[in-house]
């Protein structure tokens, strides 16, 4: 088997994981990792002013290119610190980044030593995973691991310390025979797919919350057939923005405080059914909880099954597949309701959304105050 130091195991794993850019400042803890970086080739690697910076640089990456994860890289004791804000950030909005710093030696750790922070317990926190790894050998499996964690279920930041010891070790480790771990993404059953579009179908004013999710699993083409073919307007939330064209006929403006419209929050305190995809009902959208749920079902669809019920307890719930949408594809609706079937129509009555006029009564109730304002998510 093919021996190589640990560092350059890390970067092999890297490459087979599909990073093609870091970005990072070098410093002497991280040294033998960088040097296995210009070594190995095939990751582009830019050079941030500050480790805070390359933080929100790999997020930056991250978001405008679906499926990709971003890397950053610094050095031991304040480079991981400062990309705390960065991975606040990310784990905020659901979005993989992988942190990777140097760290002192393992034999003076917790002796004070020379910039030898517990950077794994402050970041622990604020990501999917923070570990400090005090053996050479389970480098290949941490960052094996880290990856199959930012990709499963609701995404999200990791943080991997390396020893300058453990980074110059050798191991042995085969990169023709790694492979990535499967991804883990809970899937909606049948019976909830067709509970959740009875409903919809039922309702006479629905509406979609759109949110971050939709984004990031690159489904908003999926999303906007889905409102096409059932007629119902959506409310992206501050995350969701993008969804649908700010001109399409069924955005029907976001909601809540700050970032709301006047027309978005009229229509959603209008609505009977509201069917969540890929948001979390954040409080700069709900405002209060009593006014926001008065008079209305919800449906939620998270990839995340420990997000459904958080805020309040929906009627059903969903947990769908890769692309947050995707049981609304002709191939998965009940036999009757497929294209070339009985296609459901829209029910008379729903309203188009409201794009300007006078707030109606329901909506001078929700903007009394501003803590009864509706405003954006993150997901």
């Amino acid at each position: 088997m093919a021996r190589m130091t640990a560092a350059r195991a890390a970067v092999e794993i890297l490459k087979r994981e599909g990073v093609t850019d870091a970005f990072g400042v070098p410093g002497a803890a991280i040294n033998p990792f960088y040097t296995s970086l210009k070594a190995s080739g095939g990751i582009t690697h830019t050079l941030a002013r500050h480790v805070e910076g390359a933080s929100h640089m790999a997020e930056g990456y991250t978001r405008a290119r679906p499926g990709a994860i971003g890397v950053c890289i610094g050095t031991s004791g304040p480079a991981g610190t400062d990309m705390i804000t960065g991975l606040y950030s990310a784990v905020g909005d659901s979005v993989p980044i992988l942190c990777v710093t140097g760290q002192a030696p393992t034999a003076v750790l917790h002796k004070e030593d020379f910039q030898a922070v517990d950077i794994a317990s402050i970041a622990r926190p604020v990501t999917k995973m923070a570990v400090t790894v005090l053996e050479a050998a389970q480098v290949p499996g941490v960052f094996q691991q880290a990856f199959h964690l930012m990709r499963s279920g609701r995404p999200g930041p990791v943080l991997v310390d390396l020893p300058i010891d453990v980074q110059m070790t050798e191991i042995e480790f085969d990169p023709d025979t790694y492979e990535p771990l499967p991804v883990h993404r809970p899937a909606a059953s049948r019976a909830q797919i067709e509970k959740a579009l009875g409903m919809l179908n039922a309702a006479r004013r629905p509406l979609i919350v759109a949110g971050g999710g939709v984004i990031n699993a690159d489904a908003a083409g999926l999303l906007r057939r889905f409102a096409e073919l059932t007629g119902t307007p959506v409310v992206p939330t501050l995350m969701g923005w993008g969804v649908l064209p700010d001109d399409h006929a069924l955005n029907a403006g976001m909601v809540g405080l700050q970032t709301s419209h006047r027309y978005g929050n009229a229509t959603f305190l209008e609505s009977d059914f509201v069917l969540g995809i890929g948001n979390r009902w954040a409080n700069r959208h709900t405002g209060r909880l009593d006014v926001y749920t008065a008079g209305r079902t919800f449906v939620h669809v998270d990839v995340e099954p420990t997000q459904i019920g958080r805020i309040f307890p929906p009627l059903t719930t969903a947990s769908p597949p890769t692309r947050a949408p995707r049981w609304s594809c002709s191939s998965t609706w009940p036999r009757s309701w497929r294209p070339g079937g009985s296609c459901p129509t829209v029910p008379r009555g729903r309203p188009p959304p409201r794009r300007s006029g006078r707030h109606s009564s329901a909506v001078r109730t929700s903007t009394a105050s501003p803590s009864n304002r509706s405003g954006s998510t993150r997901r």
